[in-house]
C-alpha cells in the first residue's frame, strides 16, 4: 500500500514515499474532526527549510493499495479528503517531523469567527445553507427540514450553532472534503450491512454493555398553562425490556411532535448502551457511518454502526473501528 498525497495541489507523492514513517487517519461519523498525522524522517533537515509547510497549506490524501485483499483485486484508492495544515513538530534525535492536518479549516468563517443574527421563518436547510455559503463550503443535506419559527445565533462560531441546532433537531453533522454533511443516524443505521465480522478476522477485541443512564422508555408530558390541555406521549420500544423510564418536560405543539421528542431524546441516552472495539486488517469498506454485522460474539451479535475509524499505515496497514449496536425502532 502506499499515499497519494497532494500538497496545495501539486502530486508530492513520489517526494514523500522514501522519509515516510507512520500515517494515521481518523475517519469520524459525527461530533469531531477528521484528522490525519504524518511522520516523516527528516535526517537531511528538509522540513527545517524549503519543505517546511506553512499552517494553512492544504493536503489531500488517499490510500492506494494493489491486490490487498485478493491477487486479482488490482488497484483501489479510498480517498480520504481535504485537510488543512494544522500543526507541524520538528524533533531530534530522532530527526523526524510530525505533520498533523484536519477536515474542518480554522481560518475559515465555519470556526475561525464569532458572529452574532437570527434566522425567522425558515427551515433547518436554509440555515445550514446559508453557513454552507459563508463559508465556501457544499452543503450535503440527508434528512428532514423542519421549519424554524427562530433560530438565534449568540457569539458563536458558524460550526458550534450549527452542531447544537442540528442536534436539537436529531440530525448529526460531519465536516469532510470541504462540504458540510448533514444527515440523520437513524437513517443511516437502517441502511444495509457492508459486511459481516467474525472473530477469526481480528487481531483484538473488546465489548461493553452499560446499564447506567439506560432507559426502558420516554414519557414526554407538556402543558404550556393551566387553562392548555397536556400533551402527553409515553415511547416504549420493547415491552419486555426492563429498566426505568425517562421523563421529560419540553415543550411541544402536538402529540406527534412529543413522539418525535420521546424518541429522539431516548436515542440520545441510549444510543451507546452496546460498544465495540475491533482492531483487524486495513479495510476500504471500514467507514465511519457504514454498519455491520458481528458475529460469532454470541449476546453482542447483531448489527452496529461504525463511528470512529483509525486507518494506520507503518508495519503494514492495520485499523482500529469502534461501533455501536444499532438501536431497534428509533
Amino acid at each position: 500500500m502506499w499515499l497519494k498525497i497532494l500538497y496545495n495541489t501539486k502530486d508530492i507523492s513520489n517526494d514523500i514515499t522514501p522519509h515516510l514513517k507512520s500515517f494515521s487517519f481518523n475517519d469520524v461519523m459525527s461530533g469531531e474532526a477528521d484528522d490525519i498525522n504524518i511522520t516523516l524522517e527528516d535526517r537531511e533537515e528538509l522540513w527545517q527549510g524549503d519543505w517546511l509547510p506553512d499552517k494553512g497549506d492544504t493536503l489531500k490524501v488517499s490510500i492506494m493499495t494493489l491486490n490487498w485483499r485478493a491477487a486479482t483485486e488490482g488497484e483501489k484508492e479510498l480517498p480520504l479528503g481535504l485537510f488543512e495544515i494544522d500543526e507541524v513538530e520538528i524533533s531530534k534525535p530522532p530527526s523526524e517531523v510530525k505533520i498533523k492536518a484536519v477536515s474542518v479549516p480554522d481560518n475559515t468563517e465555519l470556526r475561525g469567527t464569532d458572529k452574532s443574527r437570527r434566522w425567522e421563518n425558515t427551515t433547518l436547510k436554509v440555515i445550514a445553507q446559508d453557513i454552507a455559503d459563508g463559508a465556501k463550503m457544499e452543503l450535503f443535506y440527508d434528512g428532514d427540514d423542519p421549519s424554524i419559527d427562530r433560530a438565534e445565533q449568540s457569539q458563536q462560531s458558524d460550526l458550534a450553532f450549527l452542531s447544537k441546532l442540528l442536534k436539537d433537531h436529531g440530525l448529526a453533522l460531519k465536516v469532510s472534503d470541504n462540504k458540510l454533511i448533514v444527515f440523520d443516524e437513524h437513517d443511516y443505521e437502517e441502511a444495509d450491512p457492508v459486511k459481516t465480522i467474525r472473530k477469526p478476522d481480528l487481531a483484538s477485541f473488546s465489548l461493553k454493555s452499560s446499564t447506567r443512564e439506560i432507559y426502558r422508555g420516554c414519557h414526554v408530558k407538556y402543558q404550556k398553562s393551566d387553562d392548555d390541555e397536556i400533551i402527553e406521549y409515553t415511547f416504549i420500544p420493547d415491552e419486555e425490556k426492563k429498566g426505568k423510564m425517562l421523563e421529560v418536560n419540553e415543550e411541544v405543539d402536538s402529540v406527534e411532535a412529543a413522539e418525535k421528542l420521546a424518541k429522539k431524546k431516548l436515542r440520545e441516552k441510549n444510543c451507546s448502551e452496546v460498544t465495540v472495539s475491533l482492531h483487524l486488517m486495513g479495510d476500504f469498506d471500514l467507514l465511519a457511518g457504514n454498519t455491520v454485522t458481528l458475529k460469532g460474539f454470541h449476546s453482542f451479535d447483531g448489527k452496529y454502526i461504525i463511528t470512529k475509524g483509525s486507518h494506520d499505515i507503518g508495519a503494514g496497514y492495520k485499523m482500529g473501528v469502534d461501533l455501536r449496536r444499532c438501536l431497534d425502532g428509533y
